[in-house]
């Protein structure tokens, strides 16, 4: 009596699907099917006031591309949370590894940084615009402040994992702090260093937006407050689909940077 292996059916029922181009296709695919089916529902199911149309919001994109307006505003929400990013992303490793070799401080000052966390960033926009202004420098900061808390209890958490009877029993075979720091403790961590990093992308973005939202001459969230003011649900959808295209770049740019730069824990 024959037997098959479920393992053998998957494998071999849908192999096109296993691979890379076959998973780019159907991803395609569904794009392409959502586009359509949204086509043909708006003016017939939903009106357009609300949902727009991808012809719609294709149709502005073009405009803003054609007059140059796009790059203005591009420029200014990249800038922002590119910058932000940077000095939040540094800011939070680097005193996350210090909280994380000093625990008795981290202890100490925990309650304060968890306090500042909480904070609603919604209510740290407006005291950034009245420190800073409209210009792009209060983006920057309220975007860094956003992402360095992410990224410093990340930092924090990942150091607090490592396993404990691991570093004594490097301790015991004669290894330096300076070694079970470098080579240890600082690529275990590494990890959760870097999800806080991914997981800090969509903050980053939405800080930059809302700072531009309450106060902005130019940026994304600009065009989406100016167009949400006509009434124009063409804009709006573009405007985010510029910003969903943003966020998916710069997350892939830094799950294949985790991929390129993980050693192996105890390299020694």
């Amino acid at each position: 009596m024959r037997t098959r292996n479920s393992g053998d059916v998957t494998g071999t029922s849908t192999p096109f699907l296993r691979t890379t181009l076959g998973v780019l296709l159907l991803r395609i695919a569904i794009v392409v099917a959502v586009l359509v089916a949204w086509e043909m529902a708006s003016g017939r199911l939903i009106s357009k006031f609300w949902v727009s149309s991808p012809s719609a919001i294709f149709a502005v994109l073009r405009r803003w591309v054609a007059d140059g307006s796009l790059w203005m505003h591009l420029e200014a929400t990249v800038t922002a949370i590119g910058a932000g990013y940077v000095i939040g992303c540094g800011a939070g490793i680097a005193i996350g590894l210090l909280l994380g070799f000093l625990p008795r401080t981290q202890r100490v000052i925990a309650p304060f940084l968890s306090a500042f966390y909480s904070i609603p960033k919604i209510a740290l926009a407006p005291l950034f615009v009245i420190a800073f202004g409209i210009g792009i420098e209060s983006k920057i900061c309220l975007v860094a402040v956003t992402v360095f808390f992410l990224v410093l209890f990340s930092t924090i958490d990942g150091i607090r994992d490592v396993d404990p009877d691991l570093i004594e029993s490097l301790e015991i075979m004669g290894a330096s702090r300076f070694e079970i720091a470098t080579k240890l403790i600082i690529p275990a961590a590494k990890p959760w260093t870097f999800t806080g990093m991914r997981i800090s992308v969509r903050y980053a973005t939405t800080a930059a937006i809302l700072g531009e939202v309450i106060a902005a001459n130019r940026g994304i969230g600009f065009l989406i407050e100016y167009n949400s003011g006509q009434f124009n649900a063409a804009g709006v959808f573009a405007a985010v689909l510029i910003l969903v295209l943003v966020g998916v770049v710069v997350t892939e740019l830094l799950t294949r940077l985790e991929r390129g730069s993980a050693p192996a824990v105890l390299p020694f």
